[in-house]
């Protein structure tokens, strides 16, 4: 589906809800290459667009490292300073942190 597509199809949606669906709070041009639509918008569908694009959640971002700062990659790996997030991160570090002390110990006797 075309982006002119997607948003008709979405202003159709809360169209149909809409109390007030023929009062005209913002317009807004949508240009796809050649193509050009104007679409009036509704004070809800203003609302609904504007939620929408808040909500939104790009299927790449996993967070941030909570060491750096950089995006993090989808195994919660940060690319930048090599720190690994999340429980499984916790788990490593743990996990290193236990081998530590018995290499430390074992060096000790």
């Amino acid at each position: 589906m075309d982006p002119i597509e997607a948003m008709n199809a979405f202003l159709a949606r809360i169209t149909a809800h809409d109390p007030e669906p023929d009062t005209t709070v913002m317009s807004l041009q949508v240009q796809v290459g050649r193509a050009r639509e104007t679409l009036q918008l509704s004070a809800r569908a203003v609302h609904a667009l504007t939620e929408a694009l808040t909500r939104y959640v790009d299927p790449d971002d996993h967070g941030t490292c909570a060491n750096c700062g950089k995006p993090l990659s989808k195994d919660l790996y940060c690319p930048g300073c090599g720190h690994v997030d999340g429980i499984f991160g916790q788990t490593v570090a743990n996990h290193a942190a236990t081998v530590l002390r018995q290499a430390d110990r074992t060096d000790a006797t």
